[in-house]
């Protein structure tokens, strides 16, 4: 077996200056029974000695902090209970319970796991140490000290040295896609609106040239293609609806020259459709004034899909894949929607708008018509879309939906790999009855019942026979209350999914 030291390093920017703190800490796992997970020959007697009288038990997340006077050393004791029975969540608080313990008083730590985390393991622990160092505070006038932790080392024990490698650099890779996701989705509603969408795309493609290109189709464009689901969500605000196209080409990395004008037309790449409502107010049918600011967050599927597409730009994975932000603003006003109203969509189904609150919905079945000119592989749409998916999800799992079996286990799969978990609900035939109208082809709510259920009918109407997954993250995307803030899913779960059809 191989020993190596793997760097982790966080992305904190400017360092604490404080000279008083200790720069380093080695961190020791202990099990539920007080043993010392790590083989450490030259210091066994005395951390065994220090763990006896620190009196830890080895619970999950617990922590002792000791400091040798005589010999300046820094020791951090961590619990982490049964290693039979680790999961994804106690990793989890493992990570955040470390940086939390260290991230003010040392510079960098080495946490020594050998060979007691296995490839799974290691990246779901490396990922959640890395988000623990997430900090938005743009519109803090006054910000607090900057952690002094800015590095992270992993001392692994393991045959496949490469492998724990590639899942490093893979994680580092979600990281910085899934901070980007929190970025934009933590903006407040007045900076983060449709063009703001576009200019992020276009921020990225400048920044990854070689493999990225971006279009933008605003109103005018969508009138002409017929998206009138689109623009009947976009009609009532003063900012216009944008459907922005990123194009990733990891097979092909030649640059469009003036002469090309354009980068290599994509082969039946993957489609990531992300819904991206900028703000909700529900429009005619309005929302209740209590907890309204939160619909800030209605464009997290748009947000995880742009983080997506950056996460892939950093991982170079050879895959084509098509990330689509349909991007619109809910706003009620003269010349909003009203309920009753009748618009055609892009592929001639004409929809009757019963609820002007079921939005997303509406953007999304115009955009899942247009991107099926790039003859895609799968769809993949992601969606902040009902409030009955929380209530029968809660904030744990994301819902899915799909019309191919094999699409389900290849996303049921990544979601375990990634600890960004799913569970796949029903989209029977019976459900669609719920949909009938009276006036036109489709009404877009289907009443209480099974709401999520027959949000995902409505979708799957417009996708023909290509194989689709519908991810309804309303109860994933973000956390609630007042310290209410994006969580970056479901980036993990995609960019598993994608490194899987490598």
């Amino acid at each position: 077996m191989t020993t190596k030291t793997l760097k982790l390093t966080l992305n904190l920017g400017k360092k604490n200056p404080k000279k008083s703190q200790k720069h380093s800490c080695c961190v020791y796992l202990i099990d539920d029974n007080k043993q010392l997970l790590q083989k450490n020959d030259n210091a066994q007697d005395s951390l065994k000695n220090l763990i006896q009288a620190s009196q830890i038990r080895g619970k999950v997340a617990e922590t002792f902090l000791h400091l040798d006077l005589k010999t300046a050393e820094a020791i951090l004791l961590v619990g982490i209970g049964s290693i039979d029975k680790l999961t994804g969540g106690h990793l989890q608080k493992i990570a955040n319970s470390i940086y939390n313990a260290l991230a003010k008083t040392h510079k960098s730590a080495t946490i020594y796991l050998q060979d007691c985390l296995d490839e799974v393991q290691f990246g779901q622990f490396s990922l959640a140490l890395l988000n623990s160092s997430y900090c938005f505070d743009t519109y803090k006038s006054q910000k607090a000290d900057k952690p002094l932790l800015s590095q992270i080392d992993l001392s692994v024990t393991v045959n496949n040295l490469t492998n724990y490698e590639q899942q490093l650099s893979l994680q580092n890779a979600i990281f910085a896609g899934q901070s980007l996701t929190k970025d934009v989705a933590n903006e407040p509603p007045n900076v983060c609106f449709p063009a703001f969408m576009a200019k992020q795309a276009h921020a990225l493609a400048k920044q990854y040239p070689d493999v990225l290109t971006v279009k933008v189709l605003g109103e005018k464009d969508m009138e002409k293609l017929g998206m009138n689901c689109f623009l009947a969500v976009s009609r009532g605000s003063e900012k216009e609806g944008k459907l922005v196209l990123l194009e990733y080409n990891g097979l092909n990395t030649t640059k469009p020259t003036k002469k090309t004008k354009k980068a290599e037309k994509l082969a039946e790449p993957i489609v990531l459709v992300g819904k991206g409502v900028t703000f909700d107010t529900g429009g005619i049918s309005l929302k209740p004034s209590e907890g309204m600011g939160e619909m800030k967050f209605d464009m997290g599927g748009s947000a995880s899909v742009l983080g997506a597409i950056k996460a892939l730009c950093e991982a170079r994975l050879p895959l084509q894949v098509v990330g689509a932000l349909a991007c619109a603003e809910n706003m009620p006003s003269g010349n909003a929607t009203r309920p009753g109203d009748i618009v055609t969509a892009m592929n001639g189904t004409t929809v009757e708008i019963l609820n002007t609150d079921a939005e997303g919905r509406l953007v999304l079945c115009d955009t899942l018509t247009y991107v099926q000119q790039y003859n895609p592989s799968v769809i993949i749409d992601v969606a902040t879309l009902t409030g009955a998916c929380v209530i029968a999800l809660g904030n744990v799992r994301t819902g899915l939906f799909s019309n191919d079996e094999d699409v389900i286990f290849e996303l049921e799969q990544a979601s375990e790999e990634a600890y960004d978990r799913v569970w796949h609900l029903p989209l029977d035939d019976d459900y669609q009855e719920q949909l009938n109208s009276h006036f036109a082809d489709v009404q877009n709510i289907g009443g209480r019942a099974a709401g999520s259920i027959t949000a995902g009918c409505f979708l799957s109407r417009f996708v023909n026979d290509i194989p689709w997954a519908h991810l309804d993250i309303a109860g994933t995307a973000w956390v609630s209350g007042s310290k209410a803030h994006s969580t970056g899913r479901p980036v993990p779960l995609l960019l598993h999914y994608l490194k899987n059809k490598v």
